[in-house]
């Protein structure tokens, strides 16, 4: 009995590690791209939940979202914290678009708790395959066009937030491009995305967590959807890592770890879709 107690033991720190692990690579990566965790995070998920956490496929998909929103809830607050010291986070704008995000992302997250779990995750995949081509060919902003009323934010806003919740994501993919389309400097435009992450993140996981109540196939410390123990160590070291991460930013030339790091996550997404 001691041997299994000890084995069992040992599984756990393993798992723990793989965790803290994570959240060093995703923040420091999130910091020096000015994206999301989540497009790092959920992919290496798919790979730990269901092979070493033994979550059953039915709810695979809507586990590693839901907690791929918890992570983001920890390091979009240290990643905003960081960008706002060196005041590139514009409040005027967030005051206007973040109600319509917090509304978007909890639908986003009710919309995904209506689709298979396989389905879910083949969506992933090629929205991971979509970005990868993005990150490799530096696809330029819209250009700038600050003039815009208050319908334009709501609607943008609605939309990235819904988006976010369904692909368990921090949005600045959607929200980076947007905000500079709008006037913002780029260094502004991605300070403001990562505060924009804080809503999404809390908003869509408490959403994962209601939908995800009723489910009884769940493993161990979860709520609804989110699994804590990813959540919370991922998310504190990802919420370390992700302030070196931005101060790496302004000291390293990006363009071949900006196409290293494509190749990766077109090689995770092209993995997720050929399962």
């Amino acid at each position: 009995m001691s041997a299994i107690s000890d084995n069992d033991v040992s599984f756990v720190l393993i798992e723990l590690f793989l965790y803290f692990l994570l959240g060093i690579f995703s923040g420091i990566l999130a910091g020096l791209f000015g994206i999301g965790g989540g497009i790092i995070i959920i992919p290496v998920f798919f790979a730990i939940f269901k092979n070493i956490v033994g979550v059953p496929e039915g709810v695979l998909a809507h586990t590693v979202l839901g907690t791929s929103l918890g992570v983001i809830a920890f390091s979009s607050l240290a990643s905003t914290y960081s960008h706002n010291k060196r005041k590139a986070v514009i409040r005027n704008v967030l005051r206007v678009i973040v109600p319509s995000i917090c509304v978007g992302a909890a639908l986003g997250a009710l919309t995904a708790s209506y689709i298979a779990s396989s389905t879910l995750q083949v969506l992933v995949a090629i929205f991971l395959v979509l970005i990868s081509i993005q990150m490799a060919f530096e696809f330029p902003p819209p250009s700038q066009n600050p003039k815009t009323n208050v319908i334009g934010p709501v609607l943008v806003g609605s939309g990235i937030g819904w988006f976010s919740g369904i692909f368990g994501i921090g949005g600045g993919v959607f929200s980076v491009p947007y905000f500079y389309h709008r006037g913002l400097q780029m260094k502004q435009a991605i300070g403001t995305s990562a505060a924009c992450g804080i809503p999404i993140a809390f908003s869509g996981s408490i959403s994962y967590m209601i939908v995800g109540s009723s489910i009884s196939n769940l493993p161990d410390f979860s709520v609804g959807y989110v699994y804590l123990p990813a959540a919370i160590v991922v998310g504190l070291a990802s919420a370390w890592s992700a302030i070196v991460g931005v101060r790496a930013a302004h000291r390293i030339k990006q363009k071949k770890l900006r196409l290293g790091f494509a190749v990766l996550l077109m090689i995770m997404g092209l993995n997720l879709l050929l399962r």
